[in-house]
């Protein structure tokens, strides 16, 4: 988007001032706009034909510079409606530039009296024509012979459009490849470039230039798409028909042409911000329907070799292949080695298949045919039969870059070879005595660390809470016998909510003022440490939006926090209940909307200390009796002196489960963002009255998508406002509401440092500039159980606490 908002194209009027020059009409089809041999001058128009247009241009806002190219011509610009650049290497002075179209044919840019660029074709000719094609193809046509000398479709720049080659020119050693323009106002060949790999399995890698490391991979053609990219069939089969040429006059590519009636057009886009977008025009408007590298496992082997990787809840695993183990950071290594003899195999479905570096096409045989092969070759470890041009495929060596389609709607069957029957009965009936033992012997510890931890919580307690007591001699400590009286001796008829850490009493003092008496669990997870970190951090936090701290009570066993009674309990009382949501017209929503990001804002930035929540949703949201929202429960927030440590890790994230960041969830990673994803969640359940985590299992839609996914997609395509409460019946400002959910897709979206902050959300939610798109898919995969994540490893709660 802003490469467009720096766009000044400006494709003028032809003016031709060659004597020999004469304009030619369309052809018998229509499809052409031709001129013979001519002086060009960069204040005129070249041609336009009917999709597409020749002229200079330039992408900033400076006439002076100028570049030749091909744009769409009477169609709603896309991210970028420059298809080709040919000067792209140098741009050129208008003021000094000219065009020439010799008679021998050749196409040269002069500036001034130097040469910039040109075709570097010549011929012994009478005449030389240029005609711009419908297709976009550039073509320098030989008068006589009607031969083509020369076609900008050989030399493409960051973009593919159906009828271009993808692929070597074993004659020329050139490839076909696409390089991304520098940056948005650089067309210049960039950091990223789009290349096939002519191994015996052709393979299209995205490559930084400057590193020459690989950084994505498509995976093989299987005939409709390419195995990396599933969703690629059902994306663009009405569209385009793609073919592979192995080898054809020395050339080996491959090439995408329009399907018979296709209703719009399409082009493969390398951006300069290293996605890779498939853009269709259909409709009137342009949409992006495929990107490479849209999710973490798009990454060129992420998980490191012999793993693969799983894209979860809202981000990616990673797993050994079967037979093999953990040994280093660089990826798995196998249990056993194989042996010649080995003839045990693995099947692991719905995958993306390795790098075919490494990779030979044996034809197409059956699957017990190929198994057969790989039996009889010692050094193959694994093999695939896949629809397409290549049939088996086996592979030596390390297998790089695996990653798994978990909806089983992509990929292949992967089949890992094993070291054939190892492992004798003998030895199984030992490992198994031994595990037996060891679960007995853990067993026995366990009942033991049980006990022992009951005799000493109490102790815990003292010890922890010395310092607390300290840090809190500012705050009032009540005892004991006044909040059971004030509660009614923690009465069932008092009890305002339950949850993780305990239970939550009413009460009222002998003053009358009205309390919450925050009561923590014998058996609670959140022991003395949170209830510590709680009373240190709101003790120290002052502001509208949080909750206030009112005092104390340490006596004994029973740990108290008092707080002030918020009369209309949490925001998730109202948000999923029918009837009590009609209580919240718009006004009200967006009323607490940009209460809890006042609250957050003032955490993040304005505090003394700056606060991670680290658990904000729904039932942390408290309402007073006008409805003001206030931020509570702070027992696993951290605290951080100034600007130090704005990014932490912790071998054990906490929180609830559908409002964790993703880099959080998958690798313990919390940052002043991981609120900001939390807080974009908060703000779509609002708007929508749906909880994220159950949002699949409880609509009725078609897609199997989670809360985030579904506003995504709504919002992708122009739809988003379906997704709001239906109980606000319409009666709501639509561009505020859009805005909101705008906002709330950045929030949420996948890499953290995509995300705004705090600061800038609070001036997308005041002021009404535009904002910038989402520059990766929010975290959209849907499930709907926890089941991807062990209990080990993560600790989450299912509901509000």
């Amino acid at each position: 988007m802003a490469r467009m908002q720096l766009f000044l194209l400006q494709f003028l009027e032809i003016v031709l001032l060659a004597e020999t020059f004469f304009l030619l009409g369309r052809s018998s089809s229509g499809d052409i706009m031709m001129w013979n041999s001519s002086l060009i001058d960069t204040q005129t128009l070249i041609s336009t034909g009917r999709v597409f247009q020749l002229g200079f241009f330039s992408p900033v806002n400076d006439s002076a510079i100028a570049y030749i190219g091909i744009r769409y011509h009477d169609h709603p610009p896309s991210e970028n409606e420059v298809v080709w650049v040919a000067n792209r290497n140098r741009s050129v002075n208008a003021s000094m530039a000219s065009l020439h179209l010799t008679s021998d044919g050749n196409l040269i840019l002069f500036e001034g009296g130097r040469k910039v660029w040109s075709t570097g074709t010549s011929a012994e000719l009478n005449s030389a024509r240029l005609q711009l094609l419908d297709s976009g193809n550039l073509q320098l046509i030989a008068g006589d012979s009607n031969r083509t000398l020369w076609q900008s479709f050989d030399h493409p720049c960051d973009s593919l459009l159906p009828g271009m080659k993808m692929g070597f020119d074993f004659r020329t050693n050139t490839p076909w490849q696409l390089v991304s323009w520098m940056n948005a106002t650089d067309p210049s060949p960039g950091n990223y470039i789009l290349r096939m790999e002519t191994y015996n399995v052709p393979d299209f890698f995205m490559v930084n230039v400057n590193e020459s490391v690989k950084l994505g991979r498509t995976g093989p053609w299987n005939g409709q798409w390419f195995l990396g990219l599933p969703r690629m069939g059902n994306s663009i089969a009405m569209y385009v028909n793609f073919t592979y040429v192995p080898n054809q006059n020395n050339q080996t590519y491959f090439i995408d042409e329009y399907q018979t009636g296709s209703p719009g057009l399409l082009r493969l886009l390398m951006n300069e911000d290293r996605r890779i977008q498939l853009l269709i025009f259909a409709g009137g408007q342009w949409f992006s329907n495929l990107s490479l590298l849209a999710d973490d496992c798009d990454d060129y082997n992420r998980c490191g070799r012999n793993k693969v990787c799983t894209r979860g809840y809202v981000s990616s695993y990673c797993h050994c292949l079967e037979g093999f183990q953990n040994k280093s950071v660089v990826g798995c290594e196998r249990m056993e080695p194989l042996s010649c003899s080995s003839n045990k195999f693995w099947k692991e479905p719905s995958m993306k298949v390795p790098d075919t570096e490494n990779a030979t096409s044996q034809g197409h045989i059956s699957l017990d045919e190929c198994q057969k092969l790989c039996v009889e070759d010692c050094s193959c470890v694994a093999f695939a039969v896949i629809n397409g041009p290549y049939g088996c495929i086996t592979w030596r060596g390390e297998l790089l870059d695996l990653r798994s389609f978990t909806d089983g709607d992509g990929g292949d069957d992967l089949y890992i070879r094993l070291p054939g029957s190892s492992t004798t009965n003998w030895k199984k009936l030992v490992w198994a005595i031994v595990i037996s033992a060891l679960l007995g012997i853990i067993l026995l510890c366990s009942v033991g660390i049980l006990v022992r931890r009951r005799r000493n919580r109490a102790l815990q307690f003292r010890n922890a809470e010395k310092g607390s007591i300290s840090t809190l001699d500012v705050l009032p400590s009540y005892d004991l016998h006044t909040i059971k009286a004030a509660t009614n001796d923690f009465s069932e008829e008092n009890k305002l909510g339950e949850g993780g850490f305990g239970v939550v009493y009413k009460g009222q003092l002998d003053d009358r003022q009205k309390i919450a008496v925050k009561k923590l669990s014998r058996y609670s997870s959140q022991g003395p440490n949170e209830f510590q970190n709680e009373l240190s951090v709101i003790a120290k936090l002052q502001h509208r939006n949080l909750v206030r701290l009112l005092g104390y009570c340490i006596e004994g066993d029973e740990r108290l926090m008092i707080l002030e009674y918020m009369e209309n309990k949490s925001l998730d009382a109202f948000i999923y209940d029918k009837t009590r949501s009609s209580l919240l017209n718009w006004q009200r929503r967006f009323h607490i909307i940009i209460g809890i990001a006042r609250g957050l804002l003032y955490l993040h930035q304005d505090s003394r200390l700056r606060v991670i929540h680290r658990d904000l949703k729904p039932s942390n949201i408290l309402l007073d009796k006008n409805m003001n929202p206030k931020i509570s429960d702070f027992g696993i927030a951290r605290i951080f002196e100034g600007d130090n440590a704005l990014e932490d890790a912790t071998t054990r994230p906490v929180g609830t489960f559908g409002y964790m960041a993703p880099e959080y969830l998958s690798r313990g990673v919390f940052s002043f963002k991981s609120d900001v994803f939390s807080f974009g969640v908060i703000v779509l359940e609002i708007i929508s009255g749906k909880k994220n985590r159950v949002f699949s299992q409880t609509c009725e839609t078609d897609t199997n998508l989670n809360l985030l996914g579904y506003v995504n997609k709504l919002w992708q395509e122009e739809r988003s406002l379906e997704i709001v409460d239906e109980t606000l019946d319409q009666s709501y400002p639509t561009e505020e509401v859009l805005r909101c959910i705008h906002m709330s897709l950045l929030c949420v979206q996948d890499n953290s440092n995509d995300r705004p902050t705090m600061t800038e959300v609070m001036a997308m939610l005041t002021s009404e500039d535009q904002l910038f798109t989402p520059v990766i898919q929010p975290a959209v995969t849907s499930t709907s159980s926890e089941g991807d994540f062990t209990r080990n490893e993560i600790s989450f709660t299912l509901e509000g606490r």
